[in-house]
């Protein structure tokens, strides 16, 4: 609630009231009621957490320069075997239950930091050095494992580089933290783009990360899935809730990541205005979307409000997309 009551003012004005639907604005236009309450929470979110920037919460950042494997051999390591795939994601679904609020889609770094979970899930992550990627062959096993070792990725660079208020604290953060993986270093940005993005081309980067006799090419997805988009967790506020994802059951729980988010505040339908906001998710990866029509189209098959629905349909050629402000400040 108090993520949107910020992003109603910067989205609409600062009115008196809003349409808790909609996100239209009534009364004043100018209240100053609303501005004070924007101030406090502005003050609360970001101010105190030192991050000194409501856009991309950065403050002083600083780059880690190079490549740091997370998941270095530890003292007493787990030798890897066929299960060590099961034992990661049983670890990582441990970490779930004591760790991440799913329902609004946070993680206690601090309690996971001390927690021996954490130090169990450390072990069987250093034994994934060995690991056989090939065990790894139909589709759904690849992106449950590697969407949930992605999103674990991350937990462990946030904590192990004690990130207080914002990845952005770290300027190569998904460049440079990485696992070694059957013999292989993955990166975030490796997973996410060369292997469940099927090698598609980063946002603003001019080439694709693995080149074409990069033997880890062969190890990923032929064809992306752009619901990966709603399972994958950056760290931030404005990025998908986080959860945990199987292979028996990833594509029913992919298409309700791909629902929740879509019928959230990160899609916005104002027919009065002839407008439609999109998280900025949609602007980064439109390639993976399709282009205008296409996305509508995938928009549609989720979307909840029929009311909505119909307007977007009927008006794809002339309502106008604007994208919403995308918090980078921590999911704690």
């Amino acid at each position: 609630i108090k993520q949107d009551m910020i992003q109603l003012p910067i989205r609409f004005g600062f009115h008196e009231y809003f349409d808790s639907q909609t996100g239209e604005g009534y009364g004043s236009s100018d209240f100053s009621w609303t501005s004070s309450l924007f101030l406090e929470l502005v003050y609360e979110y970001y101010e105190k957490d030192g991050s000194g920037s409501i856009v991309h919460g950065s403050g002083n950042s600083r780059a880690l320069g190079k490549r740091i494997i997370m998941n270095q051999q530890r003292r007493n390591k787990v030798a890897a075997s066929r299960d060590t795939g099961s034992a990661l994601m049983a670890s990582i679904s441990d970490l779930k239950n004591r760790f991440y609020d799913l329902e609004r889609g946070l993680v206690d770094y601090d309690a996971l930091r001390e927690s021996p979970a954490y130090a169990r899930y450390r072990d069987i992550a250093a034994s994934l050095q060995g690991f056989d990627l090939t065990l790894l062959f139909s589709p759904d096993q690849k992106k449950a494992f590697w969407i949930n070792l992605y999103n674990t990725i991350v937990v462990h660079g946030i904590v192990e580089l004690g990130i207080r208020s914002s990845v952005k604290e770290v300027t190569d953060f998904f460049r440079n933290i990485a696992y070694r993986v059957g013999g292989f270093s993955f990166s975030a940005d490796e997973i996410e783009h060369g292997i469940l993005r099927a090698n598609a081309r980063p946002p603003f980067r001019i080439r694709r990360l693995f080149s074409r006799n990069d033997p880890r090419r062969s190890l990923g997805l032929i064809v992306a899935d752009p619901r990966i988009h709603f399972a994958l967790v950056c760290g931030s506020r404005s990025c998908a809730p986080i959860d945990y994802y199987a292979p028996e059951s990833i594509d029913r729980q992919l298409e309700t990541a791909a629902e929740h988010f879509i019928n959230s505040s990160e899609v916005l339908i104002l027919p009065e205005r002839n407008k439609i906001f999109l998280s900025q998710i949609f602007r980064w990866y439109w390639r993976d979307f399709g282009k205008r029509e296409d996305l509508f189209r995938f928009l549609l098959k989720y979307m909840a409000d029929q009311e909505k629905a119909e307007f977007l349909e009927e008006h794809m050629d002339t309502v106008k997309v604007e994208y919403l402000f995308y918090d980078w400040n921590l999911n704690h």
